[in-house]
C-alpha cells in the first residue's frame, strides 16, 4: 500500500463518486486541492471571478439536476473565502445541494493571526460565520480523517432537505500524506426519502373527499424530489388544480387545463381568486412565503380553509398556517401515496369549481392582453417575459431559463410561461446578480445547452462579470438585459409610500441624467457579442438571433420606467408598527400601502 497527499485521494474519491465539474477560484489556500482535482481527474474544471459566481454556478448546476453528483467548489482562504457566503445562504434558504471545499492556511500557524486567518476568536474560526446558512460547516484537523469527514459532509448535502456543506482543509493538511487506498463511496451517496405516515395520509383523503373548493400549492420541494409524474398523476387523478409558487414554476405544465399558473403577489388572477375561495389546501414542498401569499392576506386558514401540508422538513410544517394534517415526507412519496388514497376515497374532479376558475382566468386573460401585446417604447415587461416565452418553445422547449429578482419578480411569474420544468428563479433570498452565473451552471449541467438569463440592469452589473466566464468556456448563454438606469422595484415602492426614492436612480451629478455604463461595450470587451433593443418590434428578432449565435450574447434591452410593476394583489405594509398583526384574507381588489 502507497501513500498520496489528502488533496490527490479526495480528487480520486470525488472522481469515483461521479463528480462532472468543479468550480471555483485560485488562491493560495487551495492550490493543491486545484493541483489534484484539474489535472489528476477528468472532472471538468471552470474557473471563475469571483467565489460567490462559482458557488452560482454549482447552484444552477444543481437546478438543472436535483440529485447527485454534487456541483464542487473550491475556494481559498481568508477573503476569498468569506466572498462565498451571500451565494451559500441563497444555495441555503433555496434548498440547493452543492460542496464547497475551502482552502485554509497551514495548522502550524493558527491562532498567530497570520495573513487572512479569521483567528480573534477562535484559531481559523471562519466556518463558524457559516453555520447558520449551511448544512454543515467544519474544518478539517486531521489528515487520517479528512476524506471521512468530506464523505459524511457529501450525504449530508444530499440527504433530507438538500443544503450546502462546506468543508476547510488546511493546507498542511492537503498536501499530507495519507494511504493511498481509496473508499468506496458509495454508501455515502445513497438515501432513501422519508415516507408519509399512512393514517395521515388516510386523514387527508378524508378531508379531499369532503372538499368542494380544493386547490394544490406546489413549491420548490417538487424539484427537488424530481416529483414531478407523481404531481401530475395526483392532478390528473383528482381532478384538482395546481397553483406553483415562483420556485415551484415549471413543476406542473403551464399548458394544462388544470394548471392555474403562479400564485401570489405577482399570480394570475385566477390563481389567487382559486386561493381566496378554496376550502381545502394541498400544500407541497412550500412553506407559503409573504411573496406566494400577498403577506398571507390569500388565504383564510384555518377559519374557513382547511391545510394539507406535506414536506420533508418537519421545521416548515405549519410555519405560516397551522395545518390540519401535517405530513414529514418526500414529496414524490407523499404525493403517490396521497393519490391512491384519494382514488380509494372516492376524491373526484368538481366540474362547477373548475368552470368557476375558468371563467376567473377568461377574465384575467382579458385584463392583461394589453401588457402582453404592448408596442410601447421604451419596452414593457410583460411584453419581453411573453415574448421570451414564445421563443423559447419556438425553439428549445427544454431550454434553461432563469430569471432575476427586481422588477421582474413583478412579470416573469405570470408572463414568462414556462415550456418545461427547466426554469429557476431566487425566489426566496432573491440575491440581485444570481441568473447571470447560474445560467452557466445550468447550460453545463446540460451538456453545454444554449441557456436564458433575464435580469435588469442592477443586477447584471452585480454579476455581469459571469459574461467573462462563459467566453472563456464557449458555452451559449444569453443575457436578456432590462435597463432602465434605475431599481425600478425599489424606486416604485419608495415613491409609493414616501413620495421620494432614494438610491433608486443612477444619474451623473453634473447633469442629473440616468446613466448606466454602454452592456454593448460591456460584452465586446469581454469577448460576447451584443445587441441594443429600445423598440418591441426588435426583441423578437434580436433574442432569436442571440440563440441562433450559440455563442455567448448580450441583448441590452430599452424598459420603461414608467410600467408600474404588475400586481395581482398589493397586500397593506403597516402603517403603525405597534398595531398587532395576524394573518388574514383581504379584499378581491387587493389592499394599497397606506400612503399613494
Amino acid at each position: 500500500m502507497g501513500q498520496l497527499t489528502v488533496s490527490r485521494v479526495l480528487a480520486r474519491v470525488l472522481e469515483r463518486i461521479g463528480t462532472e465539474v468543479v468550480f471555483g477560484v485560485n488562491g493560495h489556500g487551495n492550490w493543491a486541492l486545484l493541483d489534484a482535482l484539474v489535472h489528476e481527474t477528468r472532472i471538468r474544471g471552470v474557473p471563475a471571478r469571483v467565489e460567490d459566481q462559482a458557488v452560482q454556478m454549482a447552484d444552477g448546476y444543481w437546478r438543472m439536476r436535483r440529485s447527485p453528483p454534487l456541483p464542487v467548489v473550491t475556494t481559498s482562504v481568508g477573503p476569498g473565502n468569506m466572498n462565498i457566503v451571500p451565494a451559500v445562504a441563497t444555495a441555503f434558504y433555496e434548498s440547493i445541494g452543492l460542496l464547497v471545499i475551502a482552502g485554509a492556511g497551514a495548522t502550524h500557524w493558527f491562532d498567530r493571526g497570520g495573513m487572512e486567518e479569521s483567528y480573534r476568536y477562535g484559531p481559523e474560526d471562519w466556518v463558524a460565520a457559516l453555520k447558520p446558512i449551511t448544512k454543515k460547516s467544519l474544518l478539517v484537523t486531521r489528515p487520517d480523517n479528512a476524506i471521512d469527514m468530506v464523505l459524511r459532509g457529501y450525504h449530508t448535502a444530499i440527504s433530507g432537505r438538500p443544503g450546502p456543506v462546506v468543508i476547510q482543509i488546511p493546507f498542511d493538511i492537503q498536501n499530507t500524506p495519507i494511504s493511498d487506498a481509496v473508499p468506496d463511496p458509495t454508501p455515502w451517496t445513497q438515501w432513501h426519502p422519508p415516507a408519509p405516515d399512512p393514517e395521515g395520509i388516510n386523514e387527508a383523503a378524508a378531508i379531499l373527499s369532503a372538499a368542494e373548493r380544493p386547490l394544490a400549492v406546489i413549491g420548490s420541494g417538487i424539484h427537488n424530489a424530481r416529483a414531478w409524474d407523481e404531481l401530475l398523476q395526483f392532478a390528473e387523478t383528482t381532478g384538482i388544480p395546481v397553483a406553483t409558487t415562483a420556485t415551484g414554476k415549471g413543476a406542473f405544465p403551464e399548458g394544462h387545463r388544470l394548471s392555474v399558473g403562479c400564485i401570489g403577489r405577482a399570480g394570475t388572477g385566477h390563481a389567487n381568486a382559486a386561493a381566496r375561495r378554496c376550502d381545502v389546501v394541498v400544500g407541497v414542498g412550500t412553506h407559503f412565503t409573504d411573496i406566494d401569499t400577498g403577506g398571507w392576506t390569500l388565504f383564510d386558514i384555518p377559519r374557513s380553509t382547511r391545510l394539507i401540508h406535506l414536506d420533508i422538513d418537519t421545521a416548515e410544517l405549519g410555519r405560516a398556517y397551522s395545518a390540519s394534517v401535517a405530513l414529514t415526507c418526500d414529496a414524490r412519496l407523499g404525493l403517490a401515496a396521497l393519490t391512491e388514497a384519494a382514488r380509494k376515497a372516492g376524491v373526484l374532479e368538481r366540474a362547477g369549481w373548475l368552470n368557476e376558475i375558468a371563467r376567473e382566468r377568461e377574465s384575467w386573460e382579458q385584463s392583461v392582453a394589453d401588457q402582453r401585446r404592448s408596442g410601447i417604447a421604451p419596452l414593457h415587461y410583460a411584453r419581453i417575459c411573453h415574448d421570451t416565452a414564445e421563443i423559447v418553445a419556438e425553439k428549445d422547449p427544454q431550454m434553461p431559463v432563469f430569471f432575476d429578482t427586481g422588477h421582474l419578480l413583478s412579470f416573469a411569474p405570470p408572463f414568462l410561461k414556462a415550456s418545461s420544468r427547466n426554469i429557476a428563479h431566487n425566489g426566496f433570498f432573491h440575491r440581485m446578480g444570481w441568473s447571470a452565473s447560474a445560467v452557466i451552471g445550468a447550460s453545463i449541467a446540460q451538456g453545454n445547452r444554449p441557456a436564458l438569463a433575464l435580469l435588469g440592469d442592477g443586477s447584471f452589473i452585480m454579476g455581469g462579470a459571469a459574461v467573462a466566464t462563459a467566453v472563456e468556456q464557449n458555452l451559449p448563454v444569453v443575457w436578456v438585459v432590462h435597463n432602465n438606469r434605475s431599481l425600478q422595484i425599489e424606486r416604485e415602492l419608495m415613491l409609493r409610500l414616501y413620495g421620494r426614492e432614494t438610491f433608486c436612480d443612477y444619474r451623473k451629478t453634473a447633469t442629473g441624467e440616468l446613466w448606466n455604463p454602454d452592456f454593448c461595450k460591456w460584452a465586446d470587451a469581454m469577448g460576447a457579442a451584443a445587441l441594443h433593443v429600445s423598440r418591441a418590434e426588435e426583441y423578437a428578432p434580436a433574442l432569436r438571433r442571440a440563440l441562433d449565435a450559440r455563442a455567448p450574447f448580450v441583448i441590452d434591452v430599452e424598459v420603461s420606467l414608467d410600467v408600474k410593476g404588475y400586481r395581482s394583489i398589493w397586500y397593506p405594509y403597516p402603517t403603525n408598527f405597534y398595531e398587532p398583526w395576524a394573518p388574514g384574507p383581504i379584499s378581491a381588489g387587493g389592499a394599497a400601502p397606506a400612503k399613494n
